[in-house]
């Protein structure tokens, strides 16, 4: 019996091993179009084109000026006044930049004690004229 069974396994090992990898046949004909996919993700930018032709030249825009004041406020009360063609931009008292009273568009104040600690102030006013 144990001769009988180391027969087969010997026999069933063979078989096994004597299968392997057939040779393929020859390609077939090629099946039909299937349906088309999703949109895939959109390419990287191409490169940058050539520079244009530089255009006319624009007409003349409005000139401003711009006009820094620093008003001493150590021994007098310290207000900072644009002129009459100006607008006060920004101010501020002192070198922590303290927030300045803007008491017209023309005109900022740091208060009416003098006081070392809010000097200077500075104010910036800003006119535009036309041409």
């Amino acid at each position: 019996m144990r001769t009988l069974f180391m027969t087969a396994a010997i026999g069933l090992c063979l078989c096994v091993a004597a299968c392997g990898k057939p040779q393929p046949g020859p390609q077939g004909p090629p099946g039909p179009r299937g349906p088309a996919g999703d949109k895939g993700d959109q390419g990287p930018p191409g490169p940058p084109g050539a520079q244009g032709p530089a255009g006319p030249q624009g007409p003349a825009g409005p000139s401003s000026r711009i006009r820094i004041l620093r008003q001493d406020c150590s021994t007098l009360a310290c207000t900072a006044t644009c002129a009459d063609d100006e607008v006060l931009v920004t101010a501020y008292c002192g070198p922590t930049r303290a927030a300045a009273t803007f008491l017209t568009e023309r005109s900022a104040s740091c208060g009416a004690i003098p006081d070392s600690t809010k000097s200077p102030l500075v104010a910036v006013c800003a006119s535009a004229s036309h041409p």
